[in-house]
């Protein structure tokens, strides 16, 4: 249950009531025309009247509102984008409350929720049109490697707190859920171009068209350069580049019946610098290197509607994932092969009820070190395949008509790892009125062991070049689920006209929780000493907090939004684990704040500001390694974007990023693999988009 202490400083910390999401809008019908240029024309904008309003779909797998949905749901909408001056998906979630988005260097980022964040964040599960680009290796996301014209998302859902109960394991601390445009909202052209003085070069194509009157589809090619970053030791080679290109086709077969098919092609390669261990003297080497991604996909859905209230849909998608990593001579391959069946239907007047059966193989290739006959990395065994069943099941019942829904499921899952899996979730919603929502949850998630928790053997850097045993992180056969229990309160309402508020309080309590627990020393078969950490179950603890956040219309022209977090984390290794193996408490800030003002000024021009304040961070080095720093500095950072449209079709824009200061860091590095620490540089850049 939430603490009565984490209660109160929560409440404190909601009684600021700053802030809460403002561009959130349901997507207006428009000709196809208007909309294949709608990333240079006028858009609409939502009044804050229409907050409530914003249809979503990935809280419960069924079209709701924000005001419906029983979670803490954040909607970035098209036009948060396009004024935002991102350029990656990272840079979209900074202004999520609860989110932690921290660049380690040019292309490497640590993107969490709720906590317990770093590069490799495990409790978080990312989709794109329903394909899962969670790997199923290492428990994360590459977030180098995924890549997509910002011009073409319709929206983006973030859900923090727990989805397990409707997606599955792994869907633990949040979900992101990437959505993008129908093909025929995208018909005509559009051309984007963008340079600076950390973003070289970008470019989009896209193009949209008609086959017949019931099918669309949309072309695109992508690509960019990035300079390296600011180290104070010197090049750190994160230079950065890479090229995409993409289908969809949309079919609308008969009233009843929808197709859809996409298909994507990615190229990344991303400069890395580090230390590695060597077997004989010296003992270390400077790892100079790019990692290579290539990533096609295919995916088909079809999607049958039986009357207003019944519906199905099947979906099918195959994605390969391949990592080079091209000075250590590692080849990596991931195959993924996935089916889901939903079926939405009533039953009787107050159940709405979901259930979906699904089942995904993910078939690997995981090469050793070629450089060194697999001493820095090696799997056992090198090919392997993972099966995952599910079920899930789930009942909307209306207790009382209009005003309280309790929502009750389960996901029933079967995995090769640990067996059988059950993640229930009990969700309750009040609406005492049609501006506000009061809602409550509670819910069990379970992070199920990755491959590399399975067969990974990484050995890492000795305390000194030449000195005592090599530390080897080592899988673990016998790992267990990582399991969370979470306790949600949330309150959402429309204060005035021109004010929306959004308040989250959480507890989200763990158990075996992952760690490693330092070995024997041995000799392996290259005549190395090492010495094994073994991952293992040997953590419990808990972070709890509030997020608030709040728009707040000012004027006509003249829009505030801002969200602010407070955070609080415990954790408490088992018996004998060395506080060397903790996982870190301060590598999330305690209470970072972001805030936008823009302005719709005479002319047809644009103007936004956005500020961010990230307190210290900590933790980087807790076995108090010689050359690595521990601790990050709080920063404040600034951003500032300025448009004009000279013409309907046409929009230029010049903008600055990280202006206050000429470099700073915004995360820490390992203190097992050594690389040096990036500060994050100031930029500038000019863009012009183009609609035809």
């Amino acid at each position: 249950m939430i603490h009565r202490g984490h209660l109160r400083a929560a409440s404190l910390c909601a009684s600021l009531l700053a802030m809460a999401p403002l561009d959130c809008r349901a997507e207006e019908a428009a000709p196809a025309r208007a909309q294949a240029q709608s990333g240079v024309a006028e858009l609409k904008k939502m009044s804050v009247e229409d907050l409530m309003r914003v249809e979503v779909t990935t809280v419960s797998r069924q079209e709701s509102t924000v005001g419906q949905s029983p979670a803490a749901i954040h909607v970035i909408t098209q036009e948060d984008i396009r004024r935002s001056g991102a350029t990656t998906f990272p840079e979209l979630f900074r202004r999520v409350p609860g989110m932690d988005v921290a660049r380690i260097d040019n292309n490497k980022w640590a993107v969490g929720v709720r906590g317990l964040n770093d590069r490799f964040q495990r409790f978080l599960l990312v989709q794109v049109d329903g394909r899962t680009v969670y790997s199923a290796t290492f428990a994360g996301v590459y977030w180098d490697a995924l890549d997509y014209p910002l011009e073409d998302i319709e929206r983006i859902e973030v859900i923090r707190g727990p989805g397990a109960s409707v997606w599955g394991a792994n869907a633990v601390n949040g979900i992101i859920n990437i959505i993008t445009k129908s093909a025929k909202d995208t018909q005509g052209g559009l051309a984007s171009g963008r340079g600076g003085s950390e973003d070289r070069g970008f470019g989009t194509l896209r193009y949209g068209g008609k086959i017949t009157d019931d099918l669309t589809y949309r072309v695109y090619g992508k690509g960019f350069t990035r300079d390296e970053q600011f180290s104070q030791t010197g090049n750190p080679n994160d230079g950065w580049w890479g090229a995409s290109g993409g289908l969809r086709l949309d079919w609308l077969a008969s009233e009843r019946n929808a197709v859809t098919f996409d298909a994507g092609y990615l190229r990344s390669e991303a400069g890395r610098l580090d230390s590695r261990p060597m077997i004989s003297a010296p003992f270390v080497f400077a790892n100079i290197e790019a990692e290579v991604s290539n990533a096609p996909h295919v995916l088909a859905r079809w999607s049958h509607t039986v009357d207003e209230e019944s519906s199905w849909s099947l979906q099918v998608y195959w994605d390969r994932f391949i990592r080079i990593f091209q000075n250590l001579d590692v080849y990596q391959r991931w195959d993924t092969y996935d089916v889901d069946f939903k079926h939405q239907v009533p039953f009787g007047d107050r159940n709405k009820v979901v259930w979906a059966l699904g089942y995904r193989v993910v078939d690997s290739h995981l090469g050793n070190s070629g450089r060194d006959n697999g001493f820095i990395l090696s799997y056992v065994p090198n090919d392997s395949r993972q099966q995952l069943y599910s079920a899930l099941v789930q009942d909307q019942i209306s207790l009382v008509e209009d005003k309280v829904e309790l929502t009750l499921g389960s996901k029933f899952e079967h995995n090769d790892f640990t067996g059988f899996e059950v993640q229930p979730t009990a969700r309750l919603l009040w609406t005492p009125t049609k501006r506000q929502s009061v809602w409550a949850a509670v819910s069990r998630a379970v992070r199920t062991p990755s491959v590399a928790d399975d067969e990974l053997r990484s050995t890492l850097l000795q305390s000194a070049p030449g000195v005592g045993p090599f530390p080897q992180t080592t899988g673990n056969p016998e790992m267990e689920s990582e399991e969370l229990l979470a306790y949600e309160l949330g309150y959402r309402a429309q204060a005035t006209d021109k004010l929306s508020v959004d308040v989250a309080l959480f507890d989200n309590v763990y158990d075996k929780l992952r760690v490693q627990v330092p070995g024997m020393v041995f000799t392996n078969s290259l005549g190395a000493a090492i010495r094994p950490q073994l991952r293992d179950n040997g953590m419990d603890g808990e972070t709890y907090g509030t997020e608030v956040a709040a728009t707040w219309q000012v004027t006509e022209w003249w829009r505030l939004y801002g969200a602010y977090t407070w955070l609080g984390t415990q954790l408490h290794r088992g018996e004998g684990i060395p506080s060397s193996q903790e996982a870190p408490e301060e590598q999330s800030p305690e209470q970072p704040v972001y805030l936008q003002s823009s302005w719709n000024l005479p002319g047809h021009m644009e103007f936004d500001l956005m500020g961010r304040f990230v307190d210290q961070l900590g933790g980087f080095n807790p076995s108090g390694a010689p050359g690595v720093s521990d601790t990050i500095d709080h920063y404040v950072s600034l951003d500032v974007r300025l448009s004009w449209r000279p013409g309907k079709n046409l929009e230029l824009v010049i903008g600055g990023q990280n202006l206050l200061d000429n470099h700073h860091p915004e995360s820490g590095t390992s203190a097992a693999v050594r690389s040096p620490l990036v500060e994050i540089e100031r930029g500038v850049y000019g863009k012009a988009t183009w609609g035809f």
